[in-house]
């Protein structure tokens, strides 16, 4: 670098630097730890910063698992799931940033109110995972969407553009016109404030200079709104002071009379860091060190200060010391706590965790009182407690409580081994032992105000040691509770969990009742899971209560009018009405007449005839029509028929069908001597394995399958033992008797081989079965084989013929017309005799086939 750029007219402009509350809160205590010699470990960067880093890391930091360790968690937070997880195995330091906290609380208030809860952030944060964890069902974008739902609270990271949500909010408001959108501007108050500086030290400098690490968040978009609204350089630490210097040449070779150049940096940053920066180029370069605090227009000039102005000012900050308690005035409540003025030009914060009260009990131009803890001569702000000036008057009143056996309020802060740290009346810190808490392990630490019993005051030295205990609270008043309630009283109480067999609720707060779905309603269709929320708060009446047990059975329906007493006089036996089936049993099913009223329809007023399968006739949720047959209001029963509202379908078979009709059904059932026909829901037929098919049949389920529609011919109908007896085959024309009308015996006919028996074979020739001997051929034959033969047995046999062919005759007919001898009536005899023994021969074994019973 030159020597001209040294001669430079520097201005250099100082924004807010250094760590947020939050990152330093957090450090500090890190550090805290590290010197005690503590063996701290945690999940990942506390800080965006390679030099903060470092530094923790040389002082002993983890980034894994440590045997006996205590793990730390960051500032950004945890879900609550993994949190609980890890206080199992280690003891924690919660240092989630009280903002963070407070975001988290916020959250969780707008879900429960019914808002589909929109957070305006970067899912893979540390602190948007944390928020997911901590609300359920909140969506995590930086996209604008549609959404379904009609209540939607925007919020964002606490580190997010302040500029970027704007244009969010507006997009979103466009896309989901017509519903209730609820805006809170959650974003970190330092975050914008350093976001404006950036804004106008871009405005009115040559270039900005973003001090903080490259994989801050905060940082990166502070160097992004430098540099769309002027230059800028993003640098870590001194050791990049080189981009800085080349800025400089660039802007001296403008002949550029004076330089100005914005000094600001991201919260994660050491403000040790920006002041080597600082120090460097005011020796270097004889810069003038300017604060934006002290412009009263950044557009302009820097006006001087009149001496008697400095003098005032120093004495203010005087008066506003370290450790000292003064008067302020609150001039704003934000979300992440209260601003004061001090007087003069000193302003102050109170973080939410130094409050005194709760955030909504403050008021604009409340005069409070603070203990100022840390102070920045610089900018005139101070960092203040408002709980510690009344550290000794609590500290009287919890003593005082222990003595007259009163409790105290305060809230759980972090699970620690053995117990929980806890703060009492937002000021003093006590230990609440584990076995004293009527917390579980998995459950997840209440954030709300809750009383404690003192079980413990000691004071040694400087030092008090506070014990508490909720369960001794707990047993005090659960002892009361039991001593003054009884079966009949209504009790009111918060939903805690819904299982398959009921819900468990919370009463006052204290006791946990259970109420099982048979006392949700009178309509036993209606479960716990139906009709109740984790949460909801509702009226119940204790139906039984054991002081003993410490048991409490909750019923709902006992609230609402028994519909039990109006059954006698709304309905009469024989009358017909109308319900729902809610159950279905082997044994028969239910009906819901109205809600709270069911009957039961045994199963032989289901089915009129044989007992089936009583799904096949009803399904729950099906409307049906039944007839009272009992009504018992004492018991509550009803007891209904089904089969009369549908009648005896019997009675009207018998005018439907007669003997001989010709109709139509469905197989129902395949047996092995024959089949049942469905003629219509509730009547059956039978048909016999002889009555199937013309042909002979040997297995049924070849011929015939269940479910196939089959017509048939009625033979015999007995309505009074409900019995149908039908023909399949004779619902079709008798192929045997065409066949004998179209042959005689001696015609030759074609045959097809389909089946082989243990004498001969079965043929198949125009739809009717023959048999062919063994002996009436000359080789064997094989299925599928056509073949010819002459007829040489045709004789009616009841509705069938006995038909024989043989093959053999009909090759000799062949030969005896071939052969030619002169003596022509030998061969015809011949022929003949040959024919007849055949017949003759085969005479056993055809009768053997043909009779086989039917």
């Amino acid at each position: 670098m030159s020597n001209e750029t040294n001669k430079v007219n520097l201005e250099i402009i100082v924004g807010q630097y250094g760590f947020c509350f939050g990152v330093d809160n957090a450090v500090r205590e890190i550090i805290d730890h590290l010197n005690k010699g503590e063996n701290l470990f945690t999940d990942g960067e506390v800080v965006h910063n390679k030099n903060v880093l470092e530094e923790l890391k040389r002082l002993g930091l983890k980034y894994s698992p440590q045997e006996n360790g205590t793990f730390v968690v960051r500032a950004h937070g945890l879900p609550p799931e993994k949190l609980n997880e890890i206080s199992k195995n280690y003891k924690v330091i919660d240092l989630t940033c009280p903002i963070v906290q407070n975001l988290f609380a916020l959250g969780k208030k707008l879900s429960k109110e019914g808002y589909k809860v929109v957070a305006f952030g970067k899912k893979d944060h540390a602190e948007m995972v944390a928020f997911a964890g901590h609300v359920k069902n909140s969506l995590v974008t930086t996209e604008p969407l549609p959404l379904p739902d009609n209540k939607i609270a925007i919020i964002s990271q606490t580190t997010s553009s302040s500029e970027k949500f704007a244009l969010f909010i507006e997009e979103m408001k466009k896309l989901n016109k017509g519903k209730e959108i609820k805006v809170i501007n959650t974003i970190c108050k330092v975050t914008i404030e350093r976001e404006e500086q950036a804004k106008k030290l871009a405005q009115i400098c040559n270039f900005v200079v973003v001090v903080g690490g490259k994989n801050s968040s905060n940082t990166k978009k502070l160097f992004e709104i430098a540099y769309n609204y002027g230059k800028a350089v993003h640098i870590e630490s001194i050791n990049e002071i080189n981009e800085i210097e080349e800025m400089l040449f660039r802007e001296k070779s403008k002949d550029i009379q004076t330089i100005k150049i914005g000094l600001i940096s991201g919260t994660s940053t050491y403000s040790k860091d920006v002041e080597h920066i600082l120090k460097y180029l005011v020796k270097n370069y004889g810069g003038r060190e300017l604060y934006m605090e002290d412009l009263n227009n950044l557009k302009q000039e820097v006006l001087e200060e009149s001496f008697e102005q400095l003098l005032k000012e120093h004495e203010n900050m005087n008066q506003v010391g370290r450790g000292k308690i003064v008067e302020g005035i609150v001039t704003e409540i934000t979300p992440t706590g209260l601003t004061i003025d001090l007087g003069g030009k000193v302003t102050g914060v109170v973080p939410l965790e130094e409050l005194f009260k709760e955030l909504n009990e403050y008021k604009v131009g409340e005069q409070i009182k603070v203990r100022v803890e840390k102070i920045n001569e610089e900018d005139g702000t101070a960092i203040l407690s408002a709980k510690k000036p009344m550290e000794k008057i609590i500290f009287d009143e919890i003593q005082k409580a222990k003595e007259n056996g009163k409790p105290v309020s305060g809230k759980i802060i972090e699970r620690i081994k053995g117990g929980y740290r806890v703060i009492l009346e937002n000021v003093v810190e006590a230990f609440l032992p584990g076995s004293e808490s009527n917390i579980r392990e998995d459950e997840e630490i209440p954030r709300e105000k809750m009383q404690f019993a003192v079980i413990s005051y000691e004071t040694r030295g400087r030092k008090t040691n506070i014990v508490v205990s909720r369960k001794k609270l707990f047993q005090k008043l659960i002892d009361e509770f039991f001593s003054n309630r009884k079966p009949g009283d209504v009790v009111e109480g918060i939903v805690e969990s819904i299982s398959d067999n009921g819900a468990f609720v919370k009463i006052a707060g204290i006791t946990t009742g259970f109420i099982p779905n048979s006392e949700i309603s009178y309509n036993t269709s209606i479960k716990a899971k139906d009709a109740l929320t984790v949460g909801e708060i509702m009226k119940f009446l204790i139906k039984e209560i054991n002081p003993e047990r410490k048991r409490i059975l909750l019923s709902l329906k006992a609230l609402l009018p028994d519909p039990w007493e109006n059954v006698a006089k709304k309905y009469q036996i024989g009358q017909t009405v109308t319900g729902v089936v809610t159950s279905v049993k082997p044994f028969g099913f239910f009906v819901k007449i109205e809600d709270g009223v069911e009957g039961f329809v045994p199963i032989e007023e289901v089915f009129w005839g044989r007992k089936g399968n009583i799904n096949e006739v009803v399904s729950i949720n099906d409307f049906v029509k039944v007839q009272i047959l009992e009504i018992n209001p004492e018991k509550r029963q009803m007891k209904l028929s089904y089969k009369s509202v549908i009648g005896d379908p019997w009675e009207k078979i018998a005018k439907k069908l007669s003997e001989g009709d010709i109709s139509e059904g469905k197989v129902a059932k395949v047996l092995p001597n024959g089949v049942i026909i469905e003629i219509e829901p509730e009547v059956t037929a039978f048909c016999n394995i002889s009555e199937v098919s013309w042909n002979f049949v040997d297995n049924i389920e070849d011929v015939i399958k269940e479910g196939e529609s089959v017509k048939f011919q009625v033979l015999k109908i007995d309505p009074e033992n409900k019995k149908i007896r039908v023909s399949i085959r004779k619902a079709k024309p008798n192929p045997w008797k065409a066949f004998a009308n179209a042959h005689k015996e001696g015609d030759i006919i074609k045959v097809k081989v389909i089946k082989a028996v243990e004498k001969g074979y079965i043929g198949l020739c125009e739809e009717i079965e023959v048999y062919i001997p063994k002996s009436q051929v000359y080789e064997n034959l094989n299925l599928g084989d056509e073949i010819d033969g002459k007829i040489i047995k045709l004789e009616e046999q009841k509705d069938i013929y006995k038909i024989i062919v043989s093959p053999k005759a009909y090759e000799n007919s062949l030969a005896t017309n071939k052969n030619e001898s002169k003596d022509f009536e030998g061969v015809t005899l011949e022929g003949k005799i040959s024919d007849a023994n055949a017949v003759s021969e085969e005479k056993q074994n055809t009768n053997s086939y043909f009779s086989r019973e039917e």
